[in-house]
Formats: structure tokens, C-alpha cells, sequence
């Protein structure tokens, strides 16, 4: 039997490089070398896209609340994004940046 390499294209077929399920709802966010990190609920589409680094995303975690997601890339740059809940939408904004 042959194998070969799964390929999954979120990331404008650039590589997936990190990834970290909420601890609550199972929302999965990926970091890619595209720059950015796309949050997906657990289906083969992502729900949308946090914008900010300027470099490949390379780690990704959620604080265990969920309300919380610290992000790394490759130039150095970690920040944490912290989610804001209105009552029509929810969005997850830079709270702190560490470079």
C-alpha cells in the first residue's frame, strides 16, 4: 500500500503549522504559514480569519475559559486575543501584543 500526504488548503495551500481546539465549544483555530489563523467549526470549512501577524502563524493555544487565544509566529511576534460577545455577534480582537 502507498500512502501519501493529507493536504488540507485553508491557508491559500500554504502548510497548516499549528492548531488548538476551544476548550468549550470544540472550535478548531489553525495557524498557517499564509500568515493568518482561521477558526473553523469542526467541518471541513473555517468560519473566519484573525488577521495581524506578518509572518508565518506557527503556535496557538486557548486559555482554558476559551474567552482567550495566544498566538505565535515565526518573526517573533506572540500576541493574545481576547473574545468580545455582543448579542447579535461574537470577535476576537488583539488584547495584548508581545513583540
Amino acid at each position: 500500500m502507498k500512502g501519501g500526504t493529507v493536504q488540507i488548503n485553508w491557508h491559500d495551500t500554504k502548510p497548516v503549522l499549528t492548531l488548538d481546539f476551544h476548550p468549550i465549544s470544540g472550535l478548531l483555530a489553525t495557524g498557517g504559514a499564509d500568515f493568518d489563523i482561521k477558526k473553523k467549526i469542526p467541518t471541513a470549512s473555517y468560519q473566519n480569519s484573525l488577521s495581524y501577524h506578518g509572518s508565518a502563524v506557527n503556535a496557538l493555544g486557548f486559555s482554558p475559559s476559551g474567552e482567550q487565544l495566544a498566538s505565535g509566529a515565526d518573526g517573533g511576534e506572540q500576541n493574545v486575543w481576547k473574545l468580545h460577545t455582543t448579542e447579535t455577534d461574537q470577535s476576537w480582537k488583539v488584547f495584548k501584543s508581545l513583540s
